[in-house]
């Protein structure tokens, strides 16, 4: 039995990913799983049915996944570059034992990350893919007191992540993070920006996922499915944790400029609002607003300290409560008082 794994913010808006699904579910016998929240988002818009959700990185799904002799995964990659170094970390990281083949539907290319004995590699080339040579995984030297890491498949303007929260912007192609007992010392082909990099801490530099994007766009979208729930759902740097929850949800409260545009893009879907703690400092990983009636965005003087403090008065630091939204929203702005500086409603 084969996996198939689609990864890419816009995978499933393609026509060419749904005709490979089709391909496939008739000549192998498969299992379909999309990973990561902007494809997840994708594969509930397209309405494409009997694809699995896995709420993990695409390294510790393929670990976790029991039972298939191989694994295709199936990218909408920025360039061939991307696609190299992103499979390139996947066949150093995963701990699957069978075969891995990825497919590039953007460049048209194959690449064989893992051997097996199957005709997967010689089908998709039959079909007009053309086989590359991915690059390795993970590049860490020595500098003196430094581990260095050297960044893969970036491009200059792109936004620099590490963990999901932006760094910095790039630079140069050629980008390199060093690091001594843990912390960030430099981060060369890169603008830094100081109030993302003091987040990052305990730095594990062979771990830590770190990747660049030029942002994504939004798409006009209406209520796919309406949820009524309970529970307001607290949003901090983790867009996976909507759809960890999203079966019981009332409302979330979001901390941070572009998580609060991602998460009310994402939330918009379901009918569900939310109380946005921003400070204007947006980096542009989302470009455009999207959110549904009855979500208001409260601007003030350092989103990451206002947004403690809420976490601790209202969810005593758990990451969802059981509320009223529309009074909770009220008691929010009371507490905040003269520390909002713009209100947006929608």
């Amino acid at each position: 039995m084969i996996a198939v794994l689609f990864h890419g913010i816009y995978i499933f808006y393609d026509e060419e990913s749904k005709d490979i699904l089709k391909i496939l579910n008739g000549r192998y016998d498969i299992k379909p799983y999309i990973v990561g929240t902007m494809g997840i988002t994708s594969l509930f818009d397209s309405g494409v049915q009997g694809v699995d959700i896995i709420l993990k990185k695409p390294s510790e799904a393929l670990s976790e996944i029991k039972g298939f002799d191989s694994v295709i995964i199936i990218l909408k990659a920025r360039s061939i570059e991307t696609a190299r170094a992103f499979l390139g970390i996947i066949g150093e990281r995963t701990k699957f034992d069978g075969e891995i083949i990825g497919v590039d539907i953007n460049t048209s290319s194959l690449f064989q990350v893992k051997r097996g004995i199957s005709d997967i590699k010689d089908f998709f080339i039959s079909i007009g893919f053309k086989e590359e040579l991915i690059l390795g995984g993970i590049d860490v030297r020595t500098e003196g007191d430094c581990l260095v890491r050297s960044v893969k498949g970036c491009n200059p303007g792109e936004l620099l992540l590490f963990g999901g929260i932006v760094v910095g912007r790039v630079t140069s192609n050629e980008v390199k993070v060093y690091v001594k007992d843990g912390k960030v010392k430099e981060i060369s082909g890169a603008d830094i920006k100081n109030h993302g990099l003091e987040k990052i801490t305990n730095v594990d530099i062979y771990k830590i996922k770190i990747d660049s994007t030029p942002g994504f766009e939004t798409r006009d979208c209406g209520v796919i499915r309406k949820i009524e729930g309970e529970d307001i759902l607290f949003i901090n740097h983790d867009a996976y944790s909507i759809y960890k929850n999203l079966s019981n949800l009332r409302g979330a409260v979001t901390v941070g400029d572009d998580t609060t545009r991602v998460s009310g893009y994402i939330l918009k879907r379901f009918g569900i609002p939310l109380i946005g703690i921003i400070d204007g400092d947006k980096d542009g990983v989302i470009k455009g607003e999207s959110f549904y009636s009855g979500s208001i965005l409260f601007e003030v003087n350092g989103d990451d300290i206002a947004g403690d403090k809420i976490f601790s008065e209202f969810f005593k630091k758990n990451q969802s409560i059981i509320s009223d939204f529309d009074k909770l929203k009220k008691d929010i702005e009371i507490y905040l008082g003269k520390d909002i500086l713009k209100k947006i409603e929608y």
